[in-house]
C-alpha cells in the first residue's frame, strides 16, 4: 500500500453511462444476447465512500467481459441502483432492476439482501450477496453469500492471536466493538462475546457499541472502549471512531478486522487519521492482493482493469481507491460474473435464464483458471455461503504494504 495516493474525483454519471450497457435476453445487432446484470449499492449515502468502488468495479467487470468477448454470443448490461444507504429504497431497487431485465441481482449490504430473501424466492432471482447471516440462507434458497458468515474468521483471528500473536506476559488482551448495527457487526460482536467466555484466560469482551446507521460521533463509546487492545469496527464508520479514539488522546488499541470489512477504504480512513493507527493491524481476508498479480490471472485481471478504465492507463494509485477495487474485484465481484460464463456455456445464450443460473450457482466452485492459487471453495444444493477458508494479514506501515500469513479454515 502507499502511503501518499492523489485523491481523483469519480463522477456519479459513469453509473448512469455504464447503465447504457443494465439479467434478461435479448438479441443484439450482431446476433449476440444481451444479459442483463443488476446490482444494490449505495452511492451517495452515509455508506458510500466504502461502497462506491465495489459498485465501479461491478461495472468494470461487465465492460471487460464485453471488450475482451469472454462469452462467446453475449453482451453484459450491468445496472446499479443507489439505495442511498435508505432500507426503504431496498425493495424499490429490487423492483427498478426486474424491470431493466435483471433475472441476477448483486447485493453489497448484508441486510439488502435479508430484506429480499422473500423476493428473491417468490420471482426466481438470485441474489448474490456479499454477506449475510444464518437468516437469509437457512433454508438454502435463492440467496448466496460470497463470503462465509462473520463469526467464522472471527472465531480464526481470536485463535491466531492468541496462539502466535499476542504476549500473555502483558496480560489477557480486552476486545470491544464500535460501528453501525450491520448483519455483519452484530454477528461479530456476538462471536467475540461468545469467544472470551468460553476462553476467559484468553480474552476480556468490553462492549459491543452499535451506534444509528450514518452516526459519525463515537465519543461515547470511545469513552467505553478506552482500555481495549483490539477494536473492530467497518468503514466508512471505522474512520470517525479512530478520529475520536485519537482525539482523546489514545493509541493503545489495535484495529481487529476479521472479514477485511475496514480494508474497503483504507484510502478513506488515512485522510481522516493518517496511516499510523493501522500500523499492527489485523485483518482476515477472502482475497489475494496486488503483490500477488505474477501468481493470480485474476488479480493480474483486476490490475488491467483499473489501468484501463479507471486510471487513463497510468499508475494505480492514480485510482485512491484501488484497495478495495482489487479487494472486491478479486473476491465477491468476480463470483456472479463467473458463474454466468458458467451458466452461459452450459445451457447456450439463447436459452439462458434465471433458472439457468440458479442450477449453475448451486454447483459452482472456485476451480476455474481464474480462481489459480486461491483454496477451492463452493456451493450445494443445501450451501450457500462460499468461503471455507480465510487469509491472517498483518498490516505494517513500514514498509506500507500488507503481509499476507497462510490460509486458515473458517471452521
Amino acid at each position: 500500500m502507499r502511503s501518499i495516493l492523489k485523491k481523483v474525483m469519480i463522477v456519479l454519471s459513469v453509473f448512469v453511462l455504464m447503465a447504457t450497457f443494465g439479467f434478461g435476453c435479448d438479441k443484439e445487432d450482431g446476433g449476440k444476447v444481451t444479459i442483463t446484470i443488476g446490482c444494490l449499492a449505495d452511492l451517495t449515502g452515509a455508506g458510500a465512500s466504502a461502497i462506491k468502488p465495489i459498485a465501479e468495479v461491478f461495472v468494470d467487470t461487465a465492460r471487460y467481459y464485453n471488450d475482451e468477448d469472454l462469452i462467446p454470443g453475449v453482451k453484459i448490461r450491468a445496472v446499479v441502483y443507489d439505495t442511498r444507504l435508505d432500507a426503504a429504497r431496498v425493495i424499490p431497487g429490487f423492483d427498478w432492476l426486474r424491470s431493466k431485465g435483471a433475472e441476477v441481482i448483486v447485493v453489497v449490504m448484508a441486510q439488502d439482501a435479508e430484506i429480499l430473501k422473500s423476493f428473491a424466492q417468490r420471482n426466481k432471482i438470485v441474489i448474490i450477496s456479499s454477506s449475510g447471516s444464518a437468516d437469509v440462507v437457512e433454508p438454502p434458497g435463492w440467496v448466496f453469500l460470497t463470503s462465509s458468515f462473520s463469526r467464522y474468521p472471527t472465531f480464526t483471528l481470536l485463535k491466531w492471536i492468541s496462539e502466535n500473536h499476542w504476549d500473555y506476559n502483558k496480560g489477557i488482551p480486552k476486545l470491544g466493538v464500535a460501528s453501525w448495527p450491520t448483519v455483519t457487526d452484530i454477528d461479530k460482536v456476538a462471536a467475540m462475546k461468545a469467544y472470551a467466555q468460553a476462553h476467559p484466560d484468553k480474552f476480556e469482551f468490553v462492549d459491543g457499541i452499535l451506534l444509528p446507521y450514518g452516526a459519525m460521533d463515537f465519543q461515547s463509546a470511545v469513552r467505553k472502549l478506552k482500555d481495549c487492545d483490539f477494536i473492530q469496527s467497518q468503514l466508512p464508520q471505522g474512520a470517525y471512531l479512530w478520529r475520536d479514539y485519537l482525539a482523546a488522546g489514545y493509541s493503545k488499541a489495535k484495529v481487529f478486522d476479521p472479514d477485511g470489512s475496514m480494508s474497503s477504504a483504507l484510502p478513506f480512513f488515512a485522510a481522516m487519521n493518517g496511516w499510523g493507527p493501522l500500523d499492527g493491524a489485523i485483518y482476515g481476508m477472502s482475497c489475494l492482493s496486488w503483490a500477488d498479480r505474477d501468481r493470480s490471472p485474476l488479480v493480474q485481471r483486476m490490475y488491467d482493469m483499473l489501468l484501463r478504465y479507471r486510471t487513463g492507463g497510468g499508475d494505480i494509485s492514480n485510482y485512491v481507491d484501488n484497495q478495495a477495487y482489487e479487494g472486491a474485484g478479486s473476491s465477491f465481484v468476480a463470483v456472479p460474473f463467473d458463474i454466468l460464463d458458467r451458466a452461459v456455456r452450459e445451457v447456450g445464450a439463447g436459452n439462458f435464464n434465471g433458472q439457468a443460473y440458479y442450477e449453475a450457482t448451486i454447483k459452482y466452485k472456485t476451480d476455474g483458471p481464474i480462481w489459480e492459487n486461491y483454496p477451492v471453495n463452493g456451493y450445494s444444493e443445501t450451501k450457500r455461503t462460499l468461503m471455507d477458508y480465510t487469509a491472517l494479514w498483518g498490516q505494517s506501515m513500514l514498509p506500507k504494504s500488507p503481509s499476507r500469513g497462510q490460509a486458515s479454515g473458517c471452521r
